[in-house]
This record gives C-alpha cells, structure tokens and sequence, in this order.
C-alpha cells in the first residue's frame, strides 16, 4: 500500500478485500466439502482467512497456521493442531457463533440461542462476522467488534453489534459501552463498505440508519442487576442478555436470557 493513503484509505480498502473473502466464503459453505465438520470456523480478517477451532476443547482458538488468501488451502490449516490460551469470553463466543452456523432451521439465526424467543423486535438475528477490526497499529485508533450481526425489525434489516464480557463493567477505556459506541460510529462512517460486506455475507440489503447493540455477560452471583446498569443500558439503547450460569470458563453448553428491554436498532415510542 502507498504509504500517502490515509486511514480511511487503508480501511476501505481492507473492507473491500474482505467482501470478496466473504463471497468466496458463502459460497464453500454453500457446497461444503467431505472433510468439512460442524466445529470449524472459516474467519474473515483484513488478510484473508483464519481456520479457528469451535470445538468445546479449543473455542475460537487458531490452528497455527496464520492466514490465507486463498480459501482452498485451509483444508491443510484445518489439519494441524488448534493452540491457544482460552478465555471465558470466547467459549461463549464460539459457543454461539457454532449455534448460528449450524442452524439447520433458519440459516445463521442465533436469536433464539440468546433467548430472545419470546419478544417482538427481532424477527431474525443473523450471525454475519467476528472479531473484525477497523484501524491497526499504524493507523490508529483500533476499534475491534466481537460479533457483528444483522437483526431484521420491521421488515428492515439493520447492523447490529454484540459484545460479550465476564466482567460487569459498562463505562472506562476499555469497557462495554465505549466500545459499543465507538464501533457503531466508525460502522456508520464506513456504511457503504460494510453494507457491501454484510451483503455477501448473508445476502441481505442492510440499512445504515441506525445500529441495534446488545451486550452479553454471566448471570451475576447474587442473580440481579444493579440500578447503575439498568439505566446505563436505557440511556444508550443497549439490551442486555445474561447466561443462566454464573461461569462461563468451564462451561460447553450455554443458555441466555435477556434481562433489560430489547431495543429494537432503531429509535422507537411505545412499550416492547
């Protein structure tokens, strides 16, 4: 790359690699070949692919292969040994990115998997990316998503950005939801990059207008939610979903319920 591009520059053009990695990708998944398995998981970064491990022993941990632009050679990644250190985090990551990937019912829908079955603001909630990053180490700021989703509202479908965390921390440098907010501005800033990314990802128009966010942590020890939080999540529109489980380091099986309003990715008036 030049090294006059600016930051946007690089993004964008990140972005752009990244939808035709992504069209690649749906269309192996599509026709999935013989040695293909349900704990596998084709990640999508700004070089190329990344073979990650869904695997109850390795969640979301790499095969130690690095990355690959070419789609055809993670047969052989997918063959070595997954390493890595893991954190609680990424099991119940993995444990819901594998839920959508394999949903045999409603393709990439994890919205039941986050127990929003009974509500009626999302009608789909579909897996699209993990862990992408805009900005790097030379063009700074970094804001990386843990999931970035598509929710359907209304007949519209919009971005809808999830992060988890173990810890209960809403507000400082690196907490929910300044990473929340900071993602959705710089999501919104780069629209017609994205809008093209998430279209090859799950072949769906999505709208840009606003973007849903939804954090996800362990049910507290005492099982309730403090006042502080409760109103945090009302000032930014952010729902909060809890697992049924206090810990998450040791857990292969998970279930999650959401304990605040769901709010739907757009500004809404009248009871959810």
């Amino acid at each position: 790359m030049s090294m006059c591009q600016t930051r946007d520059d690089v993004i964008r053009c990140r972005l752009n690699k990244m939808t035709e990695w992504a069209k690649q990708r749906r269309n192996f998944l599509d026709h999935k070949p013989g040695w293909w398995r349900d704990d596998l998981y084709i990640r999508i970064g700004g070089n190329g692919y990344t073979a990650v491990s869904l695997d109850n022993k390795s969640p979301l941990l790499g095969f130690g292969s690095g990355s690959s632009k070419n789609i055809n050679t993670l047969e052989r990644h997918f063959a070595k040994n997954s390493n890595g250190v893991i954190k609680p985090e990424r099991r119940a990551q993995a444990w819901l990115i594998k839920q959508a990937l394999n949903n045999k019912v409603s393709k990439l829908d994890f919205k039941e998997s986050l127990g929003m079955i009974n509500n009626d603001v999302y009608e789909k909630l579909f897996f699209a990316l993990d862990e992408v990053s805009i900005g790097d180490k030379d063009n700074r700021p970094i804001n990386r998503n843990d999931i970035l989703a598509v929710g359907v509202y209304a007949g519209i479908a919009y971005p809808v950005l999830i992060e988890l965390k173990y810890g209960h921390h809403l507000t400082g440098k690196n907490d929910l939801l300044p990473e929340l907010e900071k993602y959705a501005t710089e999501l919104k800033k780069f629209e017609n990059e994205f809008m093209q990314l998430l279209y090859a990802c799950i072949g769906i128009d999505v709208n840009f207008s606003s973007v849903g966010k939804i954090m996800v942590w362990p049910k507290s020890p005492n099982g309730k939610v403090s006042e502080n939080v409760k109103k945090a999540c009302v000032h930014n529109n952010v729902t909060l979903i809890e697992s049924d489980t206090v810990h998450w380091l040791n857990h292969n099986d998970f279930s999650f319920h959401p304990v605040s309003k769901i709010y739907p990715p757009v500004p809404f008036v009248g009871k959810v």
